[in-house]
């Protein structure tokens, strides 16, 4: 679901989520996804719509698509589901990485290590 806000770029209601939604997930479960999203930080309410008869909330991303990612995953190695250092291996190991980019890791490396050890 967050997918669809970067990609829409605007804010959603419930029933512009419904509606784009409306071949994989019910109503219902637009609302229960949209809570959940809510519930962690994920989303925010903006100002209510008119959509038919109705009104109602719209909503935006409080985070970018980057910081959502990495928090699923600092998450998943917070709960002992997943190894953060089998996570990192499985990305160093990717065909794309740059020496560049491996460059910008071992300095963002090296300074939470002086952080921690300060």
């Amino acid at each position: 679901m967050m997918e669809l806000f970067w990609r829409e770029n605007r804010p959603l209601s419930h029933g512009d989520l419904s509606e784009l939604l409306k071949d994989t997930m019910s109503r219902n479960t637009v609302y229960l996804h949209l809570n959940n999203l809510l519930d962690k930080g994920f989303l925010q309410t903006g100002l209510s719509v008119r959509r038919g008869r109705t009104y109602g909330r719209t909503f935006t991303p409080t985070v970018s698509k980057t910081e959502y990612y990495a928090k699923q995953v600092a998450d998943a190695a917070k709960d002992g589901d997943v190894l953060l250092e089998d996570v990192v291996s499985y990305f160093l190991g990717d065909e794309h990485i740059t020496t560049a980019t491996l460059d910008e890791i071992e300095k963002r490396i090296q300074e939470k290590r002086r952080k921690l050890e300060s």
